[in-house]
């Protein structure tokens, strides 16, 4: 998987790359077919923002988390990703089978 880490108006410690990078990371297990991941860090005034979009297979999967630090905010955008991805792999198994029940 390729990952892109970008920080706007905002310096990304060591520190803070690897939480993300071990993160992101974890989207592996539920999905093997992510090809590319990204994370994009800034702040507004008192608020952390982090978005995210990861590339699964033909989707891009998009999620966005507002916090009062930077951790909460990218632990919350990757979560609302995994819910996605989640999702996801839940459409596919359905339309595999013919949702014949």
């Amino acid at each position: 998987m390729k990952f892109t880490l970008t920080g706007r108006h905002f310096n990304i410690t060591p520190h803070l790359k690897a939480h993300v990078e071990k993160r992101i990371t974890r989207l592996d297990k539920y999905n093997d077919h992510i090809l590319e991941a990204g994370m994009v860090l800034f702040r507004d005034h008192a608020t952390h923002i982090a978005e995210g979009r990861v590339h699964v297979g033909h989707a891009v999967l998009t999620a966005r988390a507002e916090a009062g630090d930077m951790y909460g905010a990218v632990n919350e955008a990757v979560d609302r990703m995994l819910i996605q991805i989640k999702r996801h792999e839940g459409k596919l198994r359905d339309r595999k089978r013919g949702n014949n029940q």
